[in-house]
This record gives C-alpha cells, structure tokens and sequence, in this order.
C-alpha cells in the first residue's frame, strides 16, 4: 500500500537526512511493489484457486450441464457403421465443439470484466504486477476445465458408440479446445471496459467462428479480406480435430440411407470436407498459438488499460 507523507515546506531547517529517507520510501513505493515476481504469482495463484472454488453454486451449475449435455446428446446419437452414420458423427462432433465454445467464452466474458475492475485498484497501488496476476488468473482455471471436460466426455463416449480406443485423445483435444476458448474470452474480457460490452461482443464472435468453422464455406472461397478469421477459428480447429480423430481407422458398410458419395473408410468421408492430408497435430500446434496469442494480448490489454495516477513528488525548495 502506499504511504502519505507530509512535508512541511516551510521549515527550512528541517533534517536533511530525514527529507532523503522520506524520498527513498515515496520513491520506493511508487516504482515496485512489495514482494518479488514469484512470490507474488505464488500468492495470487492461491488467491484465484482459492476464489475459483469458492462458488460452489457455479461449480455444480457447470457440473449439471455437462451431464445434461451428456444424457441429451447421448440420448439422440448413436452411432454406428452405415453411411448414414456418417453425417450424423460430423453433426455431433459439430455440436460438441459449439458448446463447449458456448460455455467456456461466456463464462469468463461475464466475469472477468468485473473482476478487472476490483483488481484495478490492486494494480494500480503497485501491490502487485499484471503479468503475475494475469497469470495466475490463466492458471487458476485450467483444473475445472479438465474436470468439465472429463465429466462430459465420460458420458457422451459411450452413450454415443464414438470410437473404441480414441477417448484419452478426445479428452485432451476437448480440453485443449476448452482452453483455447476462455483465453479468447479472457482477451474480449481484458479489453472491454464493462461486462456489457464484452457481452455485447460476444454474439457475432461466435456467428463468425460458427460460418468459418470449415463445413459452411470453403476456405477457397473465403474472401481474401477474410481468410485470417478462419486461421484463427475455434470452432474450426476444435471440429478438425475431433473429426481427424474420430474418423481415422474407421470402416463403413455401404447400407443404410445414402448422404452423397459412398465412403467405405473414415478417410474417405474425412475427404468430403477437405481434411485428407491433415493430422491431428496440427490441430494441437494452431490451438496453442491461439492460446499464447490470447493470452499475450490478453496480458497487454490489461496493461494498456489499467487505471493511472499522478505521482505525487516532493516539494522544491525554496
């Protein structure tokens, strides 16, 4: 915390040591705060952990509506062999991925707005710095986005007969996907002056991953001007690699109803939307520079809007 320390400007023969040592405090508190990087990240972090896990009420809210989502789309779905399967993994591995869009940007586009301004004036009374609370803030959510992901995977796998041996790879995929989205929530977040206005983002953020998510527009005919939000895509990238890992090793029977072209093999329908050649890594190498891209603006964003205070200096003397 800062200290306010008093000068008496017209005391001329006043104790020069005394003024140097009440200079050194103004100065110090000004320019660093109060413990070293690494304490403070280990102090914030139990401090987020700690406030993540505190709201109960959330945590089963969220818990409720993976198994939900779990029942509902296991319920609808079930997959088999025949070509008219096929569509039907692509429509579900489609609706998956939108979700879990849905309910990781949502979730940290309602909330960190708000608690950016309780930590502005924190930040602002060099308390600590922003790149170890932004940190810590990254870090904190990352266990309940693995236990979501868990629960939801869990139930829909088997509910749904996706494929036998895959599920450790659909876990990490949907996790990382998960990741990816509240990064991009947390940069919409830090940037925004108000939940309002993040929220107000929000709807064509997801309409635009939604019509560049790879099935509803080729990336041919992508106006050029354009072409850089499909790179980007959440949607894309999350339905990619579920679909690479979901179709690969499959075999289809040529009954059943006819959606377009046979496919006797998961590559084959693979194929139909453009994905024969790509592999799941690579999936995972454009979701993590999503990931450190957001969180790099993310960070920047808050440093660049944080709340500023004139400092206050010592009187000249007379």
């Amino acid at each position: 915390a800062r200290q306010l320390v008093k000068f008496n400007g017209n005391d001329k023969d006043g104790d020069a040591s005394s003024k140097k040592h009440a200079k050194h405090i103004v100065d110090r508190t000004v320019t660093h705060p109060g413990t070293n990087v690494f304490r403070q990240f280990r102090l914030l972090l139990g401090r987020s952990l700690q406030e993540t896990f505190r709201g109960k009420a959330a945590i089963i809210i969220k818990v409720v509506q993976q198994v939900t989502l779990g029942v509902i789309y296991g319920g609808i779905y079930h997959l088999g062999d025949n070509q008219a399967s096929i569509m039907d993994r692509f429509g579900l591995l489609s609706l998956i991925v939108i979700g879990a869009t849905n309910m990781a940007m949502a979730g940290t586009i309602r909330s960190f707005p708000k608690e950016k301004a309780i930590v502005a004036g924190e930040m602002s009374s060099r308390l600590y710095r922003t790149f170890p609370y932004f940190i810590a803030k990254a870090v904190s959510e990352l266990p309940l986005i693995g236990v979501f992901n868990a629960i939801f995977g869990a139930i829909i796998y088997p509910l749904a007969k996706l494929q036998k041996g895959k599920f450790k790879t659909f876990l990490g995929l949907t996790s990382l996907h998960s990741i990816a989205s509240e990064a991009f929530g947390l940069f919409i977040g830090s940037i925004s002056p108000s939940s309002d206005v993040a929220l107000a983002l929000f709807p064509p953020i997801i309409v635009l991953n939604i019509i560049f998510d790879g099935k509803n527009i080729s990336e041919e005919n992508t106006p050029p001007l354009l072409r850089w939000v499909a790179k980007i895509g959440l949607i894309r990238w999350g339905f990619e690699g579920l679909a690479l890992n979901e179709f690969e090793g499959l075999e289809f029977n040529t009954s059943g109803p006819r959606r377009g072209p046979v496919a006797r093999t998961g590559e084959e329908a693979l194929a139909r939307f453009g994905l024969n050649g790509k592999s799941v890594g690579d999936v995972i190498g454009a979701q993590t520079k999503i990931i450190a891209g957001c969180w790099l603006l993310s960070y920047l964003g808050l440093a660049l809007t944080r709340q500023k205070y004139e400092v206050m200096k010592l009187p000249l003397a007379d």
